[in-house]
């Protein structure tokens, strides 16, 4: 069977969307823990998510993710080290939800369950500024949050707040949209 150009077009999309949806539906226990899943997601999420030139200080500034209380991964930076998203190294901060500057220094994000109470704050410090909000509770993106970590029968999901992310002026690309559970 010969597949015209047209045809081939026509799967790419899915093709796509497939390869995504494995990627983002890791089983939680193939990994060494659930926080290292969190933290190939975040890193993932740099590749689906579109940040304006504005978010950045200059063009070769690092791409910086705030964590906003303890760091569950173990130390994000050690994680990232080496990794880049497009041509930007990775910054990583250790942030107070009061530190309005550091706050809107960074580009991504982490809010630590503990600090899930102070989400009003760290939205209202962020708010008109592109920072991609990540949290990890259940009804984080109702409250506000952009993206938030679900876990269904020991999958890890994304849910996403489009209408935050847009007012951010953050683009989250289809293929994250797709495999995602979308609560505005």
């Amino acid at each position: 069977m010969i597949l015209s150009h047209s045809r081939i077009a026509g799967i790419r999309p899915v093709l796509c969307a497939i390869l995504a949806l494995i990627w983002f539906c890791v089983p939680l226990a193939q990994a060494e823990s659930e926080y290292d899943v969190k933290a190939a997601y975040l890193f993932k999420f740099t590749k689906f998510v579109e940040w304006p030139s504005s978010a950045f200080a200059s063009s070769d500034a690092p791409f910086v993710i705030g964590i906003v209380g303890r760091d569950p991964f173990g130390g994000l930076d050690r994680v990232l080290q080496g990794k880049r998203t497009g041509e930007r190294d990775f910054e990583v901060r250790s942030l107070s939800a009061g530190d309005n500057a550091g706050l809107r220094g960074c580009q991504m994000i982490f809010v630590n369950s503990a600090e899930e109470h102070r989400l009003g704050d760290i939205l209202a410090a962020v708010q008109g500024r592109p920072v991609l909000v990540v949290g990890e509770t259940d009804g984080f993106v109702s409250a506000g949050g952009m993206l938030g970590f679900a876990v269904h029968q020991s999958h890890m999901g994304v849910e996403v707040n489009s209408n935050a992310a847009r007012a951010a002026r953050l683009k989250i690309s289809s293929q994250l949209l797709n495999i995602a559970r979308i609560v505005n």
